[in-house]
């Protein structure tokens, strides 16, 4: 995966965070990762948008891994749920 962006914002006690990225087999396609999790960063939802549409996709347990870090990166911690 190759992430491109990562926001965060609270939401009623709720962390919403959003992580664009590709996949390296679809290098023209744009998707968003959808994180739901609690303020002290354990997310409990997981989902993937194209053009606003959820794919139903399940992450695999390397690739919620990554967005981890990747958020970490991005000052933002996380946890899986």
């Amino acid at each position: 995966m190759i992430k491109d962006y990562c926001e965060q914002e609270i939401i009623d006690g709720k962390a919403h965070i959003h992580i664009g990225l590709q996949f390296e087999d679809e290098p023209d396609s744009l998707y968003v990762a959808v994180l739901e999790g609690d303020e002290i960063g354990a997310v409990s939802r997981w989902q993937l948008f194209y053009n606003g549409f959820d794919c139903n996709y399940q992450f695999k347990p390397h690739e919620k891994e990554e967005l981890i870090h990747y958020a970490a990166e991005q000052g933002i911690t996380l946890r899986e749920a």
